[in-house]
Parts: structure tokens; C-alpha cells; sequence
């Protein structure tokens, strides 16, 4: 099995970021984070920071509902609108002619962004054709995360001090910017997946099941 570094930084990261603001506003719950760290100590905070992580992108996942929601579905999705810049039309057009040779389907196979995109990305990761689609995955993953952390380090700001709503404030506006960082990664992640699609070679794959 391959280690994928974007995996584990995109949970630790958030992870560390809510066990940072706790520990500075409560640190008789944390001190750890707040005096000489040692080796086991690290580790400790690691593993802390991998459990948080992962409990808060949990939450990313519905939090990621909401923005795809308000931003007219997943992007993966936009090549099945009438209207996109996903895609330009030159590219839309070959997209259709290569689904129909592969899957005997049209762009409106692709609406939901799931099934069928799954399985062109399946057919690109078995050639080895994944890597720029997984650092964009990666990206998107570790802004979402950083995110819904900065929006919980806020809300626990304003819980411990009321009155601190500048920093509050300031948690919040950089909460905003990892949000839109997530949509940018995402937006990437879903145009090179069809990208690297339509220049793949057939040839390179193996024989795309009927559907």
C-alpha cells in the first residue's frame, strides 16, 4: 500500500489546530501543548491530533453539503449543465463522443458526479494517471478540514471570552478563505479528472464494463 502523506496532513492538521486553541484557552485541560513538549508527549499530541482530525472532517462532510449545495452541486457534476466553465465547449463535445465509446452514455451520465466519475477515475488510477487528481483530492481535503477547525476554535474563542469578538471575527474570515481554497481544489480535482480522461489512451485500460 502506497503512503500518501496528503492523508494523514489532512487530518492531523485540523486536528492540531483545535488542540491548539483549546489548549491556549483552556490550558489546565491541555497543558501539554503549552509546556516542554517531549518525544512522548509528541506522539501523544499526534495521535490526539489524528483522532480530532478525523472526528472534525466528519463534520466537513456535511459542512461540504451546504457549500456544494449553494454552489450548484458537486463540481464534478457542472460538465452536465446546459452552462459550464468546468470545461470549454471543444472539450465538452470529445468528452461526450469518448463517453459514448466507452460507456454508450452522454454527458447526463455525469449529473450526479458519483457513479460513472467514479469509475472513469478507477480506470485512470489503474494506468497510474491519478497523481495531480490526488493532490487536488488531498488539498480540498485538508482545506475543508482546516475550515470547519478555525469555525470551532471561533465559536470556542467567543464561549471562553464573550468579549473577544475581534479574534472571533478574525478565526471566522480565515475560516471563509479556507473555504473558498476548498472550492478552488475541488473545482481542480474535478476538471483534471476529465481532463486527464480525454487524453488517456483506451489502450492503456481495460475494457470498460457495459453499464
Amino acid at each position: 500500500m502506497k503512503f500518501d502523506p496528503y492523508e494523514y496532513i489532512g487530518v492531523i492538521v485540523p486536528g492540531l489546530i483545535v488542540l491548539l486553541a483549546a489548549s491556549f484557552l483552556y490550558p489546565s485541560i491541555l497543558p501539554m501543548l503549552t509546556a516542554d513538549i517531549t518525544i512522548g508527549g509528541l506522539g501523544l499530541i499526534l495521535i490526539l491530533a489524528f483522532i480530532t482530525g478525523h472526528l472534525i472532517q466528519a463534520g466537513g462532510n456535511f459542512v461540504e453539503i451546504l457549500v456544494w449545495g449553494l454552489a450548484g452541486g458537486m463540481p464534478t457534476s457542472w460538465v452536465a449543465k446546459a452552462k459550464t466553465t468546468l470545461l470549454d465547449a471543444e472539450q465538452l463535445t470529445r468528452l461526450e463522443q469518448r463517453l459514448q465509446a466507452d460507456f454508450s452514455c452522454g454527458l447526463n451520465s455525469l449529473k450526479n458526479g458519483k457513479g460513472l466519475t467514479r469509475e472513469i477515475y478507477l480506470r485512470l488510477q489503474k494506468s497510474g494517471k491519478t497523481k495531480m487528481i490526488d493532490k487536488f483530492n488531498g488539498n480540498y481535503g485538508l482545506m475543508r478540514g482546516t475550515m470547519i477547525a478555525l469555525i470551532i476554535s471561533a465559536i470556542t474563542l467567543l464561549v471562553q471570552d464573550g468579549y473577544n469578538w475581534k479574534g472571533a471575527l478574525g478565526l471566522f474570515a480565515l475560516a471563509g478563505i479556507a473555504t473558498y481554497r476548498m472550492i478552488r481544489f475541488g473545482t481542480h480535482y474535478a476538471r483534471e479528472i476529465y481532463v486527464e480522461y480525454l487524453n488517456f489512451e483506451t489502450s492503456e485500460a481495460e475494457p470498460a464494463p457495459e453499464i
